[in-house]
């Protein structure tokens, strides 16, 4: 069962696993906009005139994207950060996942990389509902495409590092900002195989309406195919103590906001 913030996330950094099979999607922002709410500037970017159509055609674009994936989806109608006012309600969302999660055989949340809030309320409410659901892991997935913004890290991709560009250092540091513990995860590097990869492109070309202002057009992935060789996530324990497993183990006390390159 993988927690996505957006109709899109969880499909595009988890393809491989969501594939396998017997997969279920939990999208928590997916409510749609009011109808005098003027589009907003990621709408605008992406050539919509009105941000309630084109959550619509989002709604459907993410249908299409299970159907590829085999996978089943479920909505928690939350309103994401562009048409909201204000931050939503963690506890009842936390109160949600707790009962959707109960049942799970394996979580996957997004990691916030790239320091979305909507990513990093994911986050932390799936980390507070599977611990409450007690479970003892959790995978957390590696937002994608956002952590590929300067090229996958030497260490993922087993290539010698750029001499002026350190990939790894900038993946460290987002975990670090975002409140992660490093030092507790465990990474978990999946090369795609040529099947997987069809998978994936499938999956990208279903979010039609998001693929080029995310850099992932046809057109991107042709100049730059090593965007597909890799999905990438961590094993994170969670804590037990006298009152069941906790959320706090692999989290840390961020020191800063999360930096993210210009664009994400």
């Amino acid at each position: 069962m993988a927690v996505s913030p957006h109709l899109d996330d969880a499909a595009l950094s988890a393809s491989a696993a969501l594939g396998e099979g017997d997969a279920t999607i939990v999208t928590v922002f997916t409510a749609l906009p009011a109808p005098d709410r003027p589009a907003s500037w990621w709408d605008r970017l992406t050539s919509a005139t009105s941000s309630l159509e084109r959550q619509r055609e989002r709604l459907a674009e993410d249908a299409e994207a299970v159907r590829l994936l085999s996978a089943r989806a479920l909505h928690l109608d939350e309103p994401e950060a562009l048409y909201r006012d204000g931050d939503p309600d963690l506890g009842r969302a936390v109160e949600r996942l707790t009962e959707v999660l109960a049942g799970a055989g394996q979580i996957w949340l997004p990691s916030a990389i790239g320091g979305h809030r909507d990513h990093t309320f994911a986050r932390d409410a799936g980390l507070r509902a599977a611990a409450a659901a007690g479970h003892r892991e959790v995978i957390l997935y590696a937002d994608f495409p956002y952590v590929i913004a300067y090229g996958w890290p030497s260490w993922v991709s087993g290539r010698p590092a750029h001499a002026y560009l350190d990939a790894a250092f900038w993946l460290a540091d987002q975990l670090a900002f975002s409140g992660l513990d490093a030092q507790s995860l465990t990474p978990v590097v999946t090369r795609l195989s040529s099947e997987q990869r069809a998978m994936k492109t499938a999956v990208i070309a279903a979010y039609r309406s998001q693929a080029a202002a995310l850099r992932l057009s046809r057109h991107d992935l042709d100049a730059d195919p090593a965007k597909l060789d890799f999905e990438l996530a961590w094993h994170m324990p969670l804590a037990v103590g006298s009152g069941g497993a906790t959320a706090s183990a692999g989290l840390a006390p961020a020191d800063g906001q999360p930096r993210a390159p210009n664009g994400l």
